[in-house]
């Protein structure tokens, strides 16, 4: 399915008004937190430079994902630049789909593997119309995750297991992905780091979906019951695992501590709760960035300015930072901070791009304190 963003602000061009069209592909489903809020946040970018955004789900398929973006290569109405994940390693496809088709295309949140990598070389080399990439860490989201989470389950003896130790599940995304390869690989080199202190019993997958994680974390729990940490690679089943610690009656947050990446709104709400202990995130806003800069390069902003390769930033966030993150997460905030701001062709005295989640927490772009409404933001 897909969706065209309609503007929320009086202020907004109308898509009649805009000089420039952007689509986003992403193989997942629309309902999925994570990538609600991340085209939310790059539509608002959008807005603010004058550029029409149409975003399409795949729900899950690689072959639809794959499908549409040829599809929407090829029309009349053909975008000026799209944007995609790659998706179940599907990132090679889409760029040469892109490059086929003369169609500028940028890589987010999941990217190419170490094979298609040899294969193709950096952006703009092979294929020319491959602008960049923008990835977050996520080998080190899951490093910095288990060690958070061994480091809160040692604080109560109670929490050890009968070796003296730190007993962790894990609960992983779609196996083929490249964030759910580079998280998984973070936390087995913490627990490695740690042998003496902590073991991971298991890891499964659960292809990122929150009920299938409530199924088998329940499921790996009763295997595992001195397990006292579950990790996992996204918020979305973090919240299925919670749900299953419910059922087995264990209190999360202290029977057993959870952690999760993304750092949503819904995790925002659980750690309030405290059932959730930690999330780590930030890479929501690649879209923006990268609306950015798309808006630049298609401004005609010389191409060597544009960086070819950008680390996505992210941060740790439990109860001790949890208000200062969540002025990020608000719609309000985005509302106030002016996109064009971070654009070279609107302020060409600009050395170089400055992005992440530190611009919408400085004081001139923070609102007053208030609570995050029922939709999270």
């Amino acid at each position: 399915m897909f969706v065209t963003f309609a503007s929320v602000r009086g202020d907004e061009p109308a898509d009649a008004e805009k000089t420039h069209h952007v689509a986003l592909f992403t193989g997942s489903e629309d309902n999925v937190p994570f990538w609600e809020l991340f085209a939310a946040f790059m539509d608002e970018a959008a807005n603010d430079l004058g550029i029409k955004l149409e975003v399409f789900y795949a729900e899950g398929s690689r072959i639809r994902m794959e499908t549409r973006i040829d599809e929407v290569c090829q029309r009349d109405d053909k975008p000026d630049a799209i944007v995609v994940q790659s998706f179940k390693r599907s990132g090679l496809n889409s760029l040469q789909i892109a490059n086929r088709n003369r169609v500028p295309v940028f890589l987010v949140n999941a990217g190419l593997t170490d094979e298609q990598r040899i294969e193709i070389g950096d952006p703009r080399t092979k294929l020319r119309y491959w602008i960049g990439e923008m990835l977050p860490d996520d080998y080190d989201a899951g490093y910095q995750l288990a060690n958070e989470l061994i480091d809160k389950a040692h604080e109560d003896p109670r929490r050890l297991g009968p070796d003296g130790r730190v007993h962790l599940i894990g609960i992983n995304g779609v196996i083929s992905d490249s964030a759910s390869i580079q998280r998984a690989a973070g936390l087995q080199q913490a627990v490695k780091e740690r042998s003496d202190e902590a073991v991971l019993d298991q890891l499964i997958e659960a292809d990122w979906e929150q009920d299938l994680a409530h199924k088998r974390c329940r499921i790996l729990h009763r295997r595992y019951p001195h397990a006292s940490v579950v990790w996992t690679a996204s918020d979305h089943m973090a919240a299925g695992a919670i749900r299953a610690m419910d059922d087995l009656n264990l209190t999360p947050g202290e029977d057993v501590i959870i952690g999760g990446v993304d750092a949503t709104p819904e995790a925002m709400q659980l750690i309030e709760q405290g059932t959730l202990h930690a999330t780590i995130g930030g890479h929501f806003m690649e879209g923006g960035w990268v609306m950015v800069l798309l808006y630049d390069y298609l401004h005609g902003v010389d191409l060597a300015r544009i960086p070819k390769h950008f680390d996505s930033p992210m941060k740790l966030v439990t109860r001790n930072d949890l208000a200062k993150y969540q002025h990020g997460l608000r719609k309000s905030t985005w509302e106030r901070f002016d996109f064009r701001r971070l654009s070279l062709f609107h302020d060409p005295g600009l050395k170089d791009y400055d992005f992440g989640p530190h611009l919408l927490v400085t004081a001139g772009e923070l609102i007053e304190e208030a609570p995050l409404n029922q939709d999270g933001f």
